[in-house]
């Protein structure tokens, strides 16, 4: 079960099992209001397997790391912020409020930016982070993929990620079998790119099959 709470509906999940949440301001009738914060605690009544909230602005944000921190494993959402510890400064920070420890918590920040690259703009990932555990009392980021404007790719910095471990321990693999899983998808996504299919419903049904066969 896959479920998105947003202020306007915008996502597009093409998903048997989804269910879309959305704010409502107060009514003239006097219906009250219900935020974001009141459609997360919702959700997680409804024992969603996945949550996805569409933007992360006020006290929803200690409600979706207190998720994850709970076995809500694949949630996340989105806030505005140029760098990864700008995130982190964000969400410790009012309104957000979050406490720093529960940020470890978080596996992964990633940022995206509207970049121009060649006379053309695009949407560019330029860092990926990871929550490695704390440093006094604040959050210890380690990044390990940046954006290079010379080169237009982004590029790992040789920090070893934690993530990795804990996925490879979890699944019982070694790190070359998971880079062969890693390689697998990267492959089909070339693939897509290369054949031009790029509309959310055609990705999501070869993501979909994919997955599918190899649970076979």
């Amino acid at each position: 079960r896959l479920l998105t709470v947003e202020d306007t509906a915008e996502l597009q999940v093409y998903h048997d099992h989804w269910l879309r949440m959305e704010t409502r301001r107060e009514r003239p009738d006097g219906t009250p209001e219900v935020d974001m914060n009141d459609c997360l605690k919702s959700s997680l009544r409804m024992r969603p397997d996945r949550i996805i909230v569409g933007e992360v602005r006020g006290p929803e944000a200690a409600t979706l790391l207190t998720a994850m921190n709970t076995g809500h494993d694949g949630s996340f959402g989105s806030l505005h912020a140029n760098t990864a510890q700008e995130t982190v400064t964000r969400m410790i920070n009012p309104p957000m409020n979050v406490p720093p420890i529960m940020l470890t918590g978080l596996d992964l920040i990633i940022i995206q930016a509207r970049l121009h690259v060649n006379g053309k703009t695009a949407r560019k990932i330029t860092e990926v982070a990871e929550i490695a555990g704390m440093e006094g009392s604040k959050p210890r980021l380690n990044t390990i993929w940046k954006y290079n404007a010379a080169t237009d790719q982004i590029e790992e910095t040789g920090i070893p990620s934690n993530l990795r471990e804990v996925i490879c321990k979890a699944a019982g693999v070694t790190p070359d079998v998971f880079e062969k899983h890693v390689q697998q998808r990267q492959q089909i996504i070339e693939d897509l790119i290369a054949r031009d299919i790029t509309d959310i419903q055609s990705v999501t049904t070869v993501i979909q099959n994919f997955y599918a066969q190899s649970h076979h």
